[in-house]
């Protein structure tokens, strides 16, 4: 499956970006602006900056195991049982985020474009999207990735066009609220980034060396940081501070102000380029659910364990009751991140130093 699967790291820094951005960016001003205040595009700059130096952490441990992903890791440093046990963990989680991405899809869609349409309708369309190109292979997802970027075209324009209409006393003083409410911002920041450790899944599949891979890993995270610090600042500088308290989906509501002769409903035409930003979010996840089974049940069936992943993502997600639901669950989440983001990585990296474990290293 690697051999069919290589991919550049041009396609890496795609994939990359759309598993990072995905369901959350129409909430994420609204999140941090609700801890941060005004100074919330100052905790999307240092949440890059945290991102930064665990994509570091990953380099080391890349550089110990260049050919061997996260689950092969786990195997070669606690052994086949208690490796499967860590892999099983992490498809458990995966599936979890992938159910909270389908549920707050679904809630979103059926708040701004398709009220009356049935909720499984909705959540088996997504789940038969990740399906057909999951069962193909990385280099089919990758591609597809690239080409769906366009969409950030949409979002970058429709935030220059509402600076015609900034106001910079919403932003201003800077740093007026302290560094308190800036840390504050940090954890709603670090849920919007997630899926950048999809890297310590991916990177045996890249056809380049180890420098080349953290470089192009970097080039995605810039790019998250600087999109999300346009999208918070556009949304604090458009929006008086009463009326962003007020406004759950910042970016919606921005883009709905917008009044053009050509298109009646501009926020219709961005929800729809949301709907491929979730697409290619629940696509990473499903895929990587899916290759962790693959590694626990010795199978190549990437089709059937895909199609089982979608599935329980599915029947998790169609119980979600509603908006307290979702809620519940991405605060329970956010506990999570910390420790698969840098807490497991890190004490990897370390075990392998310690018992002195670790592979050829490529040749730069």
């Amino acid at each position: 499956m690697i051999g069919k699967s290589n991919i550049t790291t041009f396609q890496l820094i795609f994939l990359l970006i759309h598993f990072q951005i995905g369901v959350g960016v129409i909430t994420l001003p609204y999140d941090v602006y609700m801890k941060a205040k005004s100074d919330a595009w100052i905790s999307i700059l240092l949440t890059g900056v945290i991102i930064q130096l665990i994509i570091l952490l990953y380099g080391a441990l890349i550089k110990r195991f260049p050919s061997s992903n996260l689950y092969d890791v786990v195997q070669i440093l606690f052994g086949r049982i208690f490796g499967k046990i860590f892999i099983i963990l992490y498809s458990i989680y995966y599936i979890s985020v992938g159910s909270l991405v389908l549920a707050k899809y679904v809630y979103f869609l059926k708040a701004w474009m398709m009220p009356i349409t049935p909720k499984w309708i909705l959540l088996a369309l997504m789940c038969f999207t990740a399906v057909f190109l999951v069962k193909e292979n990385l280099q089919i997802i990758a591609r597809f990735t690239v080409i769906s970027s366009v969409v950030f075209i949409g979002f970058i324009g429709a935030s220059a066009y509402a600076l015609k209409y900034a106001n910079l006393t919403f932003i201003l003083p800077i740093g007026t609220n302290g560094i308190m409410s800036v840390i504050q911002g940090l954890p709603p920041s670090i849920f919007a980034f997630q899926g950048f450790e999809l890297l310590l899944i991916i990177y045996p599949f890249v056809q380049a060396t180890n420098k080349s891979i953290i470089k192009a890993a970097s080039i995605a995270n810039l790019f998250v940081t600087l999109f999300y610090s346009m999208l918070v600042t556009v949304s604090i500088l458009f929006f008086s501070p009463e009326e962003l308290k007020r406004v759950p989906e910042p970016v919606l509501y921005l883009i709905k102000a917008f009044s053009f002769r050509i298109i009646e409903r501009p926020d219709l035409l961005f929800t729809s380029m949301w709907i491929v930003l979730v697409a290619t979010t629940f696509i990473g996840i499903v895929y990587a659910s899916s290759l962790g089974m693959l590694t626990v049940m010795h199978s190549k069936n990437l089709k059937g364990y895909s199609i089982l992943v979608a599935f329980i993502c599915f029947l998790v997600a169609i119980n979600f009751k509603g908006v307290y639901d979702i809620s519940f669950m991405s605060k329970l989440h956010n506990h999570l991140l910390v420790p698969i983001f840098c807490g497991l990585p890190l004490f990897f990296l370390l075990t392998s130093i310690i018992f002195n474990k670790k592979e050829g290293v490529k040749s730069e």
